[in-house]
């Protein structure tokens, strides 16, 4: 009897230690997922290479990269599907994101 209440004991202390690290881990899935839903950033088209699969832009403010506004070249993520006149120029609104190292765009709207 007595190890059956000791064995119950350490299940609730165990099950109490799991629950900080529980609802810490659900934190980090609403950050994610918030970091999915950002604002898309007003840019301008400097220039294009579809071949590369690289764009110039001149952006505003990516603050999830923590980056001020400037003109530099990123990748295009190979899911993204450019409007088929896109040229330089044209105004947009985009999402960068970093992936694995490569400041990528994974959003690009008109």
């Amino acid at each position: 009897m007595n190890i059956r209440i000791a064995f119950a004991s350490v299940l609730l202390a165990l099950a109490s230690l799991s629950q900080p690290a529980l609802a810490q881990g659900m934190n980090h899935d609403m950050h994610a997922g918030h970091a999915m839903g950002q604002e898309l950033v007003p840019a301008e088209v400097r220039a294009l290479d579809l071949k590369a699969r690289k764009i110039t832009l001149k952006h505003g403010d990516l603050k999830n990269l923590g980056m001020p506004g400037m003109t530099m070249v990123f990748a295009l993520d190979k899911k993204l599907v450019l409007p088929a006149d896109l040229k330089a120029g044209d105004k947009v609104e985009v999402r960068v994101e970093d992936l694995g190292g490569v400041l990528t765009v994974t959003t690009l709207k008109r």
